[in-house]
């Protein structure tokens, strides 16, 4: 569970690890733009499961350099910590 700072809200923060064919079916007719934002995807990316790749370098950019709320900040932070658990099959 993680408390955003500035609003004091308190939000479950949760990873999941899914194949990237699941992805496509659930959430392949995902809009990339709508009122809250743009999604974010790999430069020359096809579908939305071909996102950001889930590297350190990645990981330190979106939390250095680009604009995140504190829990996805977090969430993302842990998930990097512990990607080896994660992952693991």
């Amino acid at each position: 569970m993680g408390l955003d700072t500035l609003t004091l809200t308190a939000t479950i923060l949760t990873v999941v690890v899914m194949d990237d064919n699941v992805f496509d079916e659930l959430f392949g007719e995902t809009v990339r733009i709508n009122t809250e934002g743009v999604l974010v995807t790999a430069a020359d990316s096809n579908s939305v499961s071909e996102g950001l790749p889930f590297t350190e370098e990645t990981v330190q950019r979106l939390l250095t350099s680009e604009p995140m709320a504190s829990p996805g900040a977090c969430i993302l932070a842990r998930a990097w910590q512990y990607r080896d658990q994660i992952l693991a099959r």
